[in-house]
């Protein structure tokens, strides 16, 4: 009766862990599952600095699914980061994740994401000055990916973004080009795509507001004002059902243009001054960079030029900050790297593959074995010194300092991917956190992060840079966290953090 008794509770346990692992199984994908939500709602509510949220989000996605070793969703994290590092101009880790992102659809032979990777990356080396004649290579790689692309509204979606980069790759710096009727038929054909796809896809309006504005905007500099007044209706219409930041923005830019061009120049700085003060607050630097001359424009037609200057002055401010952002986010090698990838994704490779990674399964079996017979044999070893090392060391904690390389990493990561270093610094310094809120219970995550960023020996004026804050709001976090921590002075805050392992 004790051994039925026994079996039961045996099977009993054996079926709780079972459904343990399962539970904890479905826990990540619903996690994964929760943020892919999140992300995607962004293309229907995108408020003021939404993306912020949204790269926070793509860079959990992205580790998560890493650790699951979950491709699909790897592609998706890394397809929103480049996205929204391109929003924030921050071009050289842009490419970074349109590298990683290409060889990873090109390795799961995902045409809908290669497609958009490469999409993203003409409308980078646009920002970087590329000319035209290159960038039309690329273009005519996304027409060929694009006929492969299995769904519909992907091939529909794709097919917009395609129609209205043919259209930009014709015209100059100011938007004009020798040919605007062809321009302007082009984004036509887009907008008239947009209307194809299906009511329920979340990324509808999301594209129809994209292929409306920049139709309106080319209307608007063909002086074509009836057709992109009524787009700009449309738009109107779209974003108070679906708002958009960004693209608010560009709808005030293009009315400004508009009037600026029917001389009501007193209305037109009204929308520079509105779409200004969006971009400033939201450091859209392209949006400033296109509106500070019309505005200065605007002044000067007005006699005003006082202003005039003014605005002059900060679109020559602005023009060299883009250029410096350009010299600092071009990465030769990495653009080398892209280009071979997108220019071979063809070639196949005769590497007996499939018969080398079943000998490297047994392999890595018999390995296994033998190494878990070994670990058996000297188990009870092993949990002793495990005892010694982690109960009886009175300086269990402390984990010594990093090299210098690896710090170096961290550093230099710190002013690519603030989000990217903060879970690097947690794989470096495993005990950081631990230790702290165990100290100090009242420190929140956010506290943490600000003290991994003292521990990197980083000055109040670099941490506003780096975490895109002002630095009164960097001085107030480290006052409240010296009062969190209850420390009289400054001094003290760093000296304990410096001390943490």
């Amino acid at each position: 009766m004790s051994v039925f008794n026994l079996n039961n509770k045996l099977i009993f346990a054996l079926a709780l862990l079972v459904l343990s692992s399962i539970n904890f199984i479905q826990a990540k994908i619903t996690a994964r599952d929760s943020l892919k939500v999140l992300i995607a709602s962004s293309y229907k509510n995108d408020i003021f600095d939404n993306h912020k949220d949204v790269l926070r989000y793509s860079t959990e996605l992205y580790y998560l699914a890493k650790n699951k070793d979950d491709k699909k969703s790897m592609l998706f994290s890394l397809f929103e980061q480049s996205r929204i590092y391109f929003m924030e101009n921050k071009y050289g880790v842009t490419l970074k994740k349109i590298n990683e992102g290409i060889k990873l659809a090109k390795e799961m032979n995902d045409y809908n994401f290669l497609c958009r990777f490469i999409i993203i990356y003409q409308k980078l080396l646009n920002h970087l000055d590329y000319s035209n004649k290159e960038i039309n290579v690329f273009i005519s790689k996304c027409i060929e990916l694009n006929k492969r692309v299995q769904n519909k509204d992907d091939r529909r979606i794709n097919t917009i973004y395609i129609l209205v980069a043919k259209a930009d790759n014709y015209v100059n710096n100011e938007g004009l080009a020798n040919n605007m009727n062809e321009v302007i038929s082009l984004k036509t054909q887009a907008y008239n795509e947009s209307l194809k796809i299906e009511n329920n896809n979340p990324l509808k309006i999301f594209t129809q507001i994209y292929a409306l504005q920049s139709l309106s905007w080319s209307c608007a500099l063909s002086r074509k004002f009836e057709k992109a007044n009524s787009y700009l209706a449309l738009t109107d219409h779209l974003l108070n059902q679906n708002p958009n930041y960004y693209f608010n923005i560009d709808c005030l830019i293009t009315k400004g243009a508009i009037e600026n061009i029917l001389r009501n120049h007193q209305k037109a700085i009204l929308y520079f001054q509105e779409a200004i003060d969006k971009s400033e607050r939201s450091q859209a630097i392209f949006q400033l960079y296109t509106v500070f001359p019309m505005i200065s424009a605007s002044y000067g037609e007005l006699d005003d030029y006082q202003n005039a200057m003014t605005y002059s002055w900060k679109a020559q401010d602005m023009a060299e900050k883009l250029r410096e952002l350009r010299v600092q986010g071009h990465n030769a090698t990495i653009i080398n790297n892209i280009n071979k990838e997108i220019y071979h994704l063809d070639e196949k490779q005769s590497f007996p593959y499939s018969t080398v990674s079943v000998v490297l399964v047994l392999f890595s079996m018999a390995i296994y074995y033998y190494l878990n017979k070994k670990r058996n044999s000297n188990n009870t070893v092993l949990s002793e010194e495990f005892k010694a090392i982690h109960f009886d060391n009175p300086t269990n904690g402390y984990i010594p300092e990093n090299n210098a390389e690896d710090n170096k990493k961290l550093v230099n990561l710190v002013r690519e991917d603030i989000n990217t270093f903060y879970i690097e610094f947690e794989k470096n310094y495993p005990s950081f956190q631990l230790i702290l809120k165990e100290k100090y219970p009242e420190l929140n995550l956010s506290d943490i992060n600000f003290c991994s960023l003292i521990k990197m020996k980083f000055d109040i004026k670099q941490i506003a840079t780096y975490t895109n804050t002002t630095l009164r709001s960097v001085e107030s976090r480290r006052y409240r966290i010296r009062k969190k921590m209850q420390l009289q002075g400054q001094d003290d805050l760093y000296i304990i953090i410096s001390n943490i392992g």
